[in-house]
Protein backbone atom coordinates (compact mmCIF):
# COMPACT_ATOMS: atom_id res chain seq x y z
CA UNK A 1 0.00 0.00 0.00
CA UNK A 2 1.16 3.50 -0.71
CA UNK A 3 3.25 4.60 2.25
CA UNK A 4 3.02 8.34 1.62
CA UNK A 5 1.26 10.21 4.41
CA UNK A 6 -0.54 12.71 2.20
CA UNK A 7 -4.20 11.92 1.54
CA UNK A 8 -4.70 11.87 -2.21
CA UNK A 9 -7.47 10.56 -4.45
CA UNK A 10 -7.98 10.34 -8.21
CA UNK A 11 -11.54 10.21 -9.54
CA UNK A 12 -12.34 8.98 -13.05
CA UNK A 13 -15.73 8.71 -14.74
CA UNK A 14 -17.35 7.75 -18.05
CA UNK A 15 -14.55 5.91 -19.84
CA UNK A 16 -17.08 3.71 -21.68
CA UNK A 17 -14.62 0.93 -22.43
CA UNK A 18 -15.88 -1.05 -25.39
CA UNK A 19 -17.66 1.86 -27.07
CA UNK A 20 -16.87 3.38 -30.47
CA UNK A 21 -15.74 6.71 -29.01
CA UNK A 22 -13.69 5.53 -26.02
CA UNK A 23 -10.20 7.07 -25.90
CA UNK A 24 -8.72 3.71 -24.97
CA UNK A 25 -5.08 4.39 -25.84
CA UNK A 26 -4.97 7.70 -23.94
CA UNK A 27 -6.65 6.15 -20.92
CA UNK A 28 -4.06 3.36 -20.76
CA UNK A 29 -1.21 5.90 -20.96
CA UNK A 30 -2.86 7.87 -18.17
CA UNK A 31 -3.03 4.78 -15.93
CA UNK A 32 0.64 4.10 -16.60
CA UNK A 33 1.33 7.68 -15.50
CA UNK A 34 -0.60 7.12 -12.26
CA UNK A 35 1.34 3.92 -11.63
CA UNK A 36 4.63 5.81 -12.02
CA UNK A 37 3.59 8.39 -9.41
CA UNK A 38 4.69 5.86 -6.78
CA UNK A 39 8.28 6.46 -7.87
CA UNK A 40 8.12 10.19 -8.49
CA UNK A 41 5.35 12.73 -7.64
CA UNK A 42 4.56 15.20 -10.41
CA UNK A 43 4.31 18.98 -10.03
CA UNK A 44 1.73 20.64 -12.27
CA UNK A 45 2.06 24.36 -12.95
CA UNK A 46 -0.84 26.52 -14.13
CA UNK A 47 -0.76 30.29 -14.15
CA UNK A 48 1.11 31.43 -11.06
CA UNK A 49 0.04 28.32 -9.12
CA UNK A 50 1.22 24.76 -8.87
CA UNK A 51 0.11 21.47 -7.36
CA UNK A 52 2.09 18.39 -6.52
CA UNK A 53 0.30 15.18 -7.49
CA UNK A 54 1.33 12.12 -5.49
CA UNK A 55 0.45 8.46 -5.80
CA UNK A 56 -3.21 8.15 -4.74
CA UNK A 57 -4.44 6.45 -1.63
CA UNK A 58 -7.57 5.47 -3.58
CA UNK A 59 -8.75 5.54 -7.18
CA UNK A 60 -12.50 6.07 -7.48
CA UNK A 61 -14.11 4.81 -10.68
CA UNK A 62 -17.27 6.86 -10.82
CA UNK A 63 -19.47 4.84 -13.14
CA UNK A 64 -19.85 4.04 -16.84
CA UNK A 65 -16.34 2.68 -16.93
CA UNK A 66 -17.64 -0.17 -19.10
CA UNK A 67 -20.09 0.34 -21.96
CA UNK A 68 -22.61 -2.47 -21.39
CA UNK A 69 -25.49 -0.63 -23.09
CA UNK A 70 -24.05 0.17 -26.49
CA UNK A 71 -20.73 -1.61 -27.14
CA UNK A 72 -19.05 -1.20 -30.49
CA UNK A 73 -21.04 -3.05 -33.15
CA UNK A 74 -23.38 -4.17 -30.37
CA UNK A 75 -20.81 -6.85 -29.49
CA UNK A 76 -19.90 -7.21 -25.82
CA UNK A 77 -16.71 -9.01 -26.82
CA UNK A 78 -15.40 -5.52 -27.63
CA UNK A 79 -15.81 -4.62 -23.95
CA UNK A 80 -13.62 -7.56 -22.96
CA UNK A 81 -11.01 -6.54 -25.54
CA UNK A 82 -10.97 -2.94 -24.30
CA UNK A 83 -10.96 -3.57 -20.57
CA UNK A 84 -8.09 -6.09 -20.39
CA UNK A 85 -5.23 -3.58 -20.53
CA UNK A 86 -6.79 -0.86 -18.31
CA UNK A 87 -7.80 -3.30 -15.59
CA UNK A 88 -4.37 -4.91 -15.67
CA UNK A 89 -2.84 -1.46 -15.17
CA UNK A 90 -5.32 -0.64 -12.40
CA UNK A 91 -4.42 -3.82 -10.55
CA UNK A 92 -0.75 -2.82 -10.79
CA UNK A 93 -1.35 0.53 -9.05
CA UNK A 94 -0.67 0.23 -5.32
CA UNK A 95 -3.89 1.64 -3.89
CA UNK A 96 -7.49 0.66 -3.16
CA UNK A 97 -10.02 0.94 -5.99
CA UNK A 98 -13.64 1.91 -5.46
CA UNK A 99 -16.03 1.23 -8.35
CA UNK A 100 -19.31 3.16 -8.14
CA UNK A 101 -21.70 1.81 -10.75
CA UNK A 102 -23.36 4.07 -13.30
CA UNK A 103 -26.29 3.52 -15.64
CA UNK A 104 -24.24 2.02 -18.49
CA UNK A 105 -22.52 -0.56 -16.27
CA UNK A 106 -25.32 -0.96 -13.75
CA UNK A 107 -25.83 -4.65 -14.54
CA UNK A 108 -22.61 -5.28 -12.62
CA UNK A 109 -24.74 -4.73 -9.53
CA UNK A 110 -24.99 -8.51 -9.36
CA UNK A 111 -21.40 -8.38 -8.08
CA UNK A 112 -22.33 -6.03 -5.23
CA UNK A 113 -21.69 -8.00 -2.05
CA UNK A 114 -19.77 -10.73 -3.88
CA UNK A 115 -16.71 -8.77 -4.95
CA UNK A 116 -16.81 -6.13 -2.23
CA UNK A 117 -13.59 -5.85 -0.28
CA UNK A 118 -11.80 -8.46 -2.39
CA UNK A 119 -8.07 -8.43 -1.62
CA UNK A 120 -5.74 -8.03 -4.60
CA UNK A 121 -2.28 -9.54 -4.86
CA UNK A 122 -0.45 -6.51 -3.48
CA UNK A 123 -2.74 -6.30 -0.44
CA UNK A 124 -4.94 -3.52 -1.75
CA UNK A 125 -8.70 -3.90 -1.99
CA UNK A 126 -11.33 -3.54 -4.69
CA UNK A 127 -14.83 -2.39 -3.73
CA UNK A 128 -17.97 -2.12 -5.83
CA UNK A 129 -21.01 0.00 -4.92
CA UNK A 130 -24.48 0.10 -6.41
CA UNK A 131 -26.22 2.66 -4.22
CA UNK A 132 -27.75 5.76 -5.76
CA UNK A 133 -27.37 7.76 -2.56
CA UNK A 134 -24.79 6.22 -0.21
CA UNK A 135 -25.12 6.68 3.52
CA UNK A 136 -22.67 8.54 5.68
CA UNK A 137 -19.77 6.35 6.74
CA UNK A 138 -19.59 4.34 3.52
CA UNK A 139 -16.42 4.37 1.45
CA UNK A 140 -18.05 6.68 -1.09
CA UNK A 141 -18.31 9.35 1.62
CA UNK A 142 -15.10 10.71 3.11
CA UNK A 143 -13.45 13.66 4.78
CA UNK A 144 -10.34 15.05 3.09
CA UNK A 145 -8.68 18.06 4.65
CA UNK A 146 -11.36 20.54 5.71
CA UNK A 147 -14.08 19.23 3.39
CA UNK A 148 -16.41 16.27 3.29
CA UNK A 149 -17.00 14.59 -0.06
CA UNK A 150 -19.54 12.20 -1.53
CA UNK A 151 -19.10 10.33 -4.80
CA UNK A 152 -21.97 9.24 -7.05
CA UNK A 153 -22.25 8.58 -10.78
CA UNK A 154 -24.78 11.35 -11.46
CA UNK A 155 -27.65 9.54 -13.21
CA UNK A 156 -29.51 10.27 -10.00
CA UNK A 157 -29.88 13.81 -11.35
CA UNK A 158 -31.32 12.60 -14.67
CA UNK A 159 -35.13 12.47 -14.79
CA UNK A 160 -35.08 10.03 -17.71
CA UNK A 161 -32.81 7.72 -15.76
CA UNK A 162 -35.13 7.90 -12.76
CA UNK A 163 -37.87 6.36 -14.92
CA UNK A 164 -35.44 3.79 -16.33
CA UNK A 165 -34.25 2.81 -12.86
CA UNK A 166 -37.86 2.28 -11.74
CA UNK A 167 -38.63 0.07 -14.75
CA UNK A 168 -35.41 -1.89 -14.22
CA UNK A 169 -36.61 -3.01 -10.81
CA UNK A 170 -39.01 -5.30 -12.64
CA UNK A 171 -37.27 -5.82 -16.00
CA UNK A 172 -34.14 -4.43 -17.62
CA UNK A 173 -35.17 -4.24 -21.31
CA UNK A 174 -31.84 -2.90 -22.60
CA UNK A 175 -29.91 -5.54 -20.72
CA UNK A 176 -32.27 -8.25 -21.95
CA UNK A 177 -31.97 -7.20 -25.59
CA UNK A 178 -28.17 -7.03 -25.28
CA UNK A 179 -28.02 -10.53 -23.80
CA UNK A 180 -30.21 -11.96 -26.57
CA UNK A 181 -28.26 -10.10 -29.24
CA UNK A 182 -24.94 -11.43 -27.93
CA UNK A 183 -25.99 -15.04 -28.36
CA UNK A 184 -23.61 -16.36 -31.03
CA UNK A 185 -26.27 -17.13 -33.65
CA UNK A 186 -28.16 -13.85 -33.10
CA UNK A 187 -25.03 -11.71 -33.21
CA UNK A 188 -23.77 -13.35 -36.41
CA UNK A 189 -27.02 -13.66 -38.36
CA UNK A 190 -29.36 -10.94 -37.06
CA UNK A 191 -29.55 -9.15 -40.43
CA UNK A 192 -30.41 -12.34 -42.33
CA UNK A 193 -32.91 -13.19 -39.59
CA UNK A 194 -34.56 -9.80 -40.05
CA UNK A 195 -35.09 -10.45 -43.78
CA UNK A 196 -36.52 -13.90 -43.09
CA UNK A 197 -38.73 -12.53 -40.29
CA UNK A 198 -40.19 -9.81 -42.53
CA UNK A 199 -40.72 -12.35 -45.29
CA UNK A 200 -42.56 -14.72 -42.95
CA UNK A 201 -44.61 -11.84 -41.56
CA UNK A 202 -45.72 -10.62 -44.99
CA UNK A 203 -46.21 -14.07 -46.49
CA UNK A 204 -47.96 -15.26 -43.34
CA UNK A 205 -50.78 -12.78 -43.82
CA UNK A 206 -51.67 -14.32 -47.19
CA UNK A 207 -51.25 -17.95 -46.13
CA UNK A 208 -52.96 -17.41 -42.79
CA UNK A 209 -56.16 -16.11 -44.33
CA UNK A 210 -56.22 -18.07 -47.58
CA UNK A 211 -54.67 -21.42 -46.77
CA UNK A 212 -54.04 -22.04 -43.07
CA UNK A 213 -57.65 -21.52 -42.00
CA UNK A 214 -58.70 -24.17 -44.50
CA UNK A 215 -56.36 -26.77 -43.03
CA UNK A 216 -55.18 -27.89 -39.62
CA UNK A 217 -54.37 -25.17 -37.03
CA UNK A 218 -51.03 -26.91 -36.62
CA UNK A 219 -49.84 -25.03 -39.69
CA UNK A 220 -50.60 -21.79 -37.88
CA UNK A 221 -48.67 -22.96 -34.81
CA UNK A 222 -45.64 -23.92 -36.92
CA UNK A 223 -45.71 -20.59 -38.80
CA UNK A 224 -46.02 -18.64 -35.52
CA UNK A 225 -43.15 -20.54 -33.88
CA UNK A 226 -40.78 -20.05 -36.82
CA UNK A 227 -41.73 -16.37 -37.14
CA UNK A 228 -41.14 -15.79 -33.41
CA UNK A 229 -37.74 -17.48 -33.63
CA UNK A 230 -36.56 -15.14 -36.37
CA UNK A 231 -38.11 -12.17 -34.60
CA UNK A 232 -36.09 -12.95 -31.46
CA UNK A 233 -33.03 -13.41 -33.65
CA UNK A 234 -33.37 -10.03 -35.38
CA UNK A 235 -35.18 -7.49 -33.18
CA UNK A 236 -32.43 -7.44 -30.47
CA UNK A 237 -29.96 -6.56 -33.24
CA UNK A 238 -32.12 -3.62 -34.29
CA UNK A 239 -32.37 -2.43 -30.69
CA UNK A 240 -28.64 -2.91 -30.06
CA UNK A 241 -27.75 -0.78 -33.09
CA UNK A 242 -30.30 1.98 -32.60
CA UNK A 243 -30.90 2.42 -28.87
CA UNK A 244 -28.17 5.01 -28.29
CA UNK A 245 -29.30 7.27 -31.13
CA UNK A 246 -32.65 7.56 -29.33
CA UNK A 247 -31.14 7.87 -25.87
CA UNK A 248 -28.58 10.48 -26.89
CA UNK A 249 -31.38 12.80 -28.00
CA UNK A 250 -33.02 12.60 -24.59
CA UNK A 251 -30.28 12.43 -21.95
CA UNK A 252 -28.58 15.46 -20.36
CA UNK A 253 -25.24 14.72 -22.01
CA UNK A 254 -22.74 17.51 -22.62
CA UNK A 255 -24.36 19.71 -19.98
CA UNK A 256 -22.33 21.66 -17.45
CA UNK A 257 -22.86 21.16 -13.74
CA UNK A 258 -24.62 24.53 -13.60
CA UNK A 259 -27.08 23.41 -16.29
CA UNK A 260 -27.67 20.11 -14.50
CA UNK A 261 -28.49 21.84 -11.22
CA UNK A 262 -30.50 24.77 -12.60
CA UNK A 263 -32.53 22.60 -14.99
CA UNK A 264 -33.88 20.62 -12.09
CA UNK A 265 -32.01 17.36 -12.47
CA UNK A 266 -30.71 17.73 -8.93
CA UNK A 267 -33.42 16.95 -6.38
CA UNK A 268 -32.54 18.07 -2.89
CA UNK A 269 -35.46 16.18 -1.34
CA UNK A 270 -33.99 12.86 -2.54
CA UNK A 271 -30.52 13.45 -1.19
CA UNK A 272 -29.77 12.38 2.37
CA UNK A 273 -26.08 13.21 2.38
CA UNK A 274 -24.33 15.71 4.57
CA UNK A 275 -21.31 16.67 2.46
CA UNK A 276 -19.61 19.87 1.39
CA UNK A 277 -18.73 18.59 -2.08
CA UNK A 278 -20.66 16.24 -4.40
CA UNK A 279 -18.51 14.67 -7.11
CA UNK A 280 -20.21 13.01 -10.09
CA UNK A 281 -19.94 12.33 -13.83
CA UNK A 282 -22.64 11.12 -16.26
CA UNK A 283 -23.02 14.29 -18.36
CA UNK A 284 -19.43 14.15 -19.74
CA UNK A 285 -18.76 17.82 -18.98
CA UNK A 286 -15.94 18.56 -16.54
CA UNK A 287 -17.12 21.63 -14.65
CA UNK A 288 -18.34 22.97 -11.30
CA UNK A 289 -21.19 24.83 -9.66
CA UNK A 290 -21.79 26.04 -6.11
CA UNK A 291 -25.38 25.75 -4.98
CA UNK A 292 -26.18 28.37 -2.36
CA UNK A 293 -29.33 28.19 -0.28
CA UNK A 294 -30.54 29.75 2.95
CA UNK A 295 -29.55 26.66 4.90
CA UNK A 296 -26.65 25.16 2.99
CA UNK A 297 -23.84 25.71 0.47
CA UNK A 298 -22.77 22.74 -1.58
CA UNK A 299 -20.13 22.48 -4.30
CA UNK A 300 -20.84 20.15 -7.23
CA UNK A 301 -17.95 18.88 -9.34
CA UNK A 302 -18.14 16.84 -12.54
CA UNK A 303 -15.02 14.87 -13.48
CA UNK A 304 -15.91 14.66 -17.18
CA UNK A 305 -15.24 11.73 -19.51
CA UNK A 306 -12.78 9.78 -21.66
CA UNK A 307 -14.71 9.72 -24.93
CA UNK A 308 -14.60 11.88 -28.04
CA UNK A 309 -12.61 15.09 -28.39
CA UNK A 310 -12.62 18.58 -26.87
CA UNK A 311 -15.75 20.32 -28.12
CA UNK A 312 -17.12 23.84 -27.78
CA UNK A 313 -20.77 23.98 -26.70
CA UNK A 314 -22.31 27.45 -26.77
CA UNK A 315 -19.02 29.10 -25.91
CA UNK A 316 -18.08 26.62 -23.18
CA UNK A 317 -15.35 24.07 -23.79
CA UNK A 318 -16.09 20.48 -22.92
CA UNK A 319 -12.72 18.91 -22.27
CA UNK A 320 -12.27 15.20 -22.68
CA UNK A 321 -9.78 12.86 -20.94
CA UNK A 322 -10.48 14.71 -17.70
CA UNK A 323 -10.36 13.64 -14.06
CA UNK A 324 -10.38 15.03 -10.54
CA UNK A 325 -7.46 15.01 -8.14
CA UNK A 326 -8.06 15.94 -4.52
CA UNK A 327 -5.96 16.06 -1.38
CA UNK A 328 -5.80 18.09 1.83
CA UNK A 329 -5.08 21.28 -0.12
CA UNK A 330 -8.31 21.09 -2.14
CA UNK A 331 -9.75 19.59 -5.30
CA UNK A 332 -8.68 20.05 -8.91
CA UNK A 333 -10.39 19.34 -12.23
CA UNK A 334 -7.61 18.30 -14.58
CA UNK A 335 -7.29 17.06 -18.15
CA UNK A 336 -4.76 14.62 -19.58
CA UNK A 337 -2.89 15.99 -22.61
CA UNK A 338 -0.63 13.00 -23.23
CA UNK A 339 3.02 12.29 -22.46
CA UNK A 340 2.56 13.24 -18.81
CA UNK A 341 1.24 16.73 -19.58
CA UNK A 342 -1.66 17.81 -17.37
CA UNK A 343 -3.71 21.00 -17.69
CA UNK A 344 -5.78 22.39 -14.83
CA UNK A 345 -9.34 23.35 -15.76
CA UNK A 346 -10.45 24.54 -12.32
CA UNK A 347 -9.10 24.42 -8.78
CA UNK A 348 -10.81 24.69 -5.40
CA UNK A 349 -8.45 25.36 -2.49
Amino acid sequence: MNSQMKQAYIIISDVHLGSKTCNHKEFCHFLEWIRDLANQPKTIKYGDKEITIVSPEKIILLGDILELWDPKDGDRCNIITDFMRPFYLLSDIDCDKIYVLGNHDGSLSELDGKINSITLDEGTRFYIYDKCYPEKGEKTCMKVGNYSYVFIHGHQFDTLQAITQFVNRFWDPLGWFQEVFNIKFTKKHWQESLIIFLGLLIAGKYFFWNIFLQHSPYYIAIWAAVTCFYALSSIPGIVAHSQMSVYNNMRPVDKTVEQVIKNGYYQKNKETLDADVVVFGHTHFASSYELKTDYDNKLFLNCGCWVGTDTNFDGKMRYTNSFIYLDETGSYILTWRGDGKIDCIEDFR
